[in-house]
């Protein structure tokens, strides 16, 4: 057994692998993982004038946690090809708007780790306080400074994990807080038993409810018509969505600080028992599509010197809206990550200060990249149909394929 973001799960075989010099202490749960990010920056002590540095393509959630807190959320724009900030980019974004930084949001974009350790070092000197985003990247390994694979969340200050709908390790909504500091974990903890209110027997209810449903029902030809149901469940007030109506026009909804249900709690558990199995499966059916996909001649991404477990299989394609069309009329399983480069785009980006341009390299990706499922439901047959999909469908960017 090892540790993953303080819950225990089991371990997978891997490569003269040795122990994390760091593991953190203690996890705190949250009915969402964006709740876990705000408790997080506010135990950091995060507020009114302080300026955040966030991936400008990440889910809107994650700025709307900095703006929530009076902060402001500075955009750093992404490396195309691995669809995380680097270290140049931040130092670039800070140095142009010359903006006093008080923490930075690192995400580990669809698993793919992000170089960490020169970040963490120039936040160090700076008092500048590093957050990992791993709401993608539950498994997933950098090496560190003295070239040893550690799990990501391990270098920074804190980490937040999410277990929501399309996670790996899934309890419906929810996420966690884990931090590297017996002080800031207490700060969180506080936090949860003081400001989060616990949720409503009915939410609990819906959840449970919708959870089972997506058990029994989902798979990769039903994905589509899936996702309308709990559209249209939603809007109806009888299912839960990740977000509602009053964050997508980013307002702080009533009720936001919430803390994890004894479902949820009891659920984690049982799929971390699971996650090892979950983990195995992901990498297999990365091989496979690396494969297929080279010898389509269809440009592949991936974070050099990692060991990555990808939340989803990232493929840049010329006519993204045209290969979603043609997926969903085919029944073939593809999602859109990210519409924008603060997803969803009916989001209203505008209220957290993001302005057309700001970040070119994320605007591109969001306009081209589409995600191949990874989930347990795909089998290697389904994941060779989806790369014969893309070749009848697709048409290729001026993107090369890298390893």
């Amino acid at each position: 057994m090892t540790t993953v973001g303080g819950v225990l799960t089991q371990t997978r075989e891997r490569e003269s692998s040795e122990p994390t010099r760091s593991q953190f202490e203690q996890s705190v749960f949250f009915w969402k993982g964006r709740v876990a990010l705000y408790a997080i920056l506010k135990s950091l002590g995060v507020g009114h004038g302080d300026n955040v540095l966030v991936p400008g393509y990440t889910c809107v959630v994650v700025p709307e946690a900095v703006c929530f807190l009076g902060a402001k959320p500075i955009f750093v724009d992404i490396d195309p090809l691995t669809y995380n900030v680097s270290f140049d980019r931040i130092e670039q974004a800070v140095d142009a708007g010359r903006h006093p930084v008080k923490a930075i949001v690192v995400q580990h974009t669809y698993g793919l780790p992000v170089d960490t350790a020169p970040i963490v070092k120039w936040a160090r000197q700076r008092g500048v306080s590093v957050v990992e985003d791993c709401c993608h990247s539950l498994g997933s390994r950098y090496p560190n400074e003295f070239g040893r694979w550690q799990d990501v969340g391990t270098l920074g200050d804190a980490a937040f994990f999410s277990s929501q709908w399309s996670k790996p390790v899934s309890t419906g909504l929810g996420g966690w807080a884990a931090t590297n500091s017996t002080a800031l974990t207490e700060r969180v903890r506080s936090f949860e038993a003081k400001e989060c209110l616990s949720p409503s027997w009915l939410e609990c209810t819906l959840l449970a409810g919708q959870t089972a449903g997506r058990a029994l029902f989902s798979s990769p030809s039903s994905f589509w018509f899936a996702q309308t149901m709990h559209r249209f469940l939603v809007h109806a007030g009888i299912g839960i969505g990740s977000s509602n109506a009053e964050e997508l026009r980013g307002e702080m909804p009533r009720g936001y600080a919430k803390r994890m249900s004894r479902f949820q709690r009891w659920l984690l558990q049982c799929k971390m028992a699971r996650s090892g199995e979950v983990i195995q499966h992901r990498k297999h059916l990365q091989v496979i599509y690396e494969e297929e996909l080279r010898e389509a001649g269809i440009p592949m991404y991936r974070a050099a010197r990692t060991d990555a477990v990808l939340l989803r299989y990232p493929v840049r394609v010329d006519n993204k809206e045209g290969v979603l069309d043609s997926a969903r009329r085919n029944r073939i399983e593809l999602g859109d990550w990210f519409n924008h480069p603060l997803h969803p785009k009916e989001s209203n980006h505008t209220a957290l200060g993001y302005r057309r341009g700001m970040c070119p390299n994320a605007e591109d990706a969001a306009q081209q990249v589409i995600n191949l499922p990874l989930h347990s439901r795909v089998s290697e047959e389904v994941a060779r149909d989806t790369v014969e999909f893309l070749k009848r469908v697709a048409r290729p960017t001026r993107f090369q394929a890298f390893a």
